[in-house]
């Protein structure tokens, strides 16, 4: 049976990769209706990287929190 922190630490990788799924959705929509791709592409590498720092420090503050008495 899994500790907390591995249950935790997969919730948040779960959110993270939903995130991904709606910036993909989103950047794949407005390239469809005929935004300038390079605009779209901007936007989905500044979803994408915020996404990762906040899986990161979703990630770190659990394992904080896991070692806490």
């Amino acid at each position: 049976m899994p500790d907390d922190a591995e249950v935790v630490a997969r919730a948040i990788n779960a959110a993270f990769e939903e995130r991904v799924r709606d910036l993909f959705k989103t950047f794949a929509e407005a390239v469809y209706t005929g935004e300038p791709e390079r605009n779209a592409v901007t936007r989905f590498r500044r979803g994408l990287l915020s996404a990762k720092r906040v899986r990161d420090g979703a990630l770190e503050a659990a394992k904080d929190e896991s070692s806490e008495p």
